[in-house]
């Protein structure tokens, strides 16, 4: 599934948490949206935070008049270059690309989402997969 492509009907359930506002998927991924971050949910209640319905892409804060589209809960926070590739490519597979390279899934993973930042002769590496699977992408 694109995320960008993201509707209700991918939706198990939506909630709040002391900091957050969550989003599970029938496929079982959990996304966040940090309540600081948009102003009219930081002076909000937690009433008027509960208040919220999936509606088409978005969470709606009726009493708000706020909506949050639901791809952006899975959108990389960090758009580091690595994590940019896996979000523009969400057909490409992130664990079979840390195994081509030798690298453990977790560190991969950690370098995907930004918490880790690769060795420039990591990125380097990194880059020269990307490059090598599109040359055989372009051989097919």
């Amino acid at each position: 599934m694109n995320m960008s492509e993201i509707t209700e009907k991918d939706v198990k359930r939506v909630w709040v948490e002391k900091d957050a506002i969550c989003v599970e998927l029938k496929d079982g991924r959990i996304g966040k949206e940090l309540i600081r971050d948009y102003e009219p949910l930081k002076n909000a209640t937690r009433e008027q935070l509960e208040n919220c319905r999936v509606d088409l892409d978005g969470v709606w804060f009726d009493d708000l008049d706020e909506g949050l589209a639901l791809s952006g809960f899975f959108a990389p926070k960090k758009m580091n270059p690595v994590g940019r590739v896996f979000w523009l490519f969400p057909e490409l597979n992130a664990a079979a690309f840390a195994r081509r390279l030798g690298i453990p899934q977790p560190l991969f993973a950690a370098y995907v989402n930004g918490t880790k930042k690769p060795s420039a002769a990591r990125r380097k590496k990194i880059d020269e997969e990307f490059h090598r699977i599109g040359r055989e992408l372009m051989k097919v």
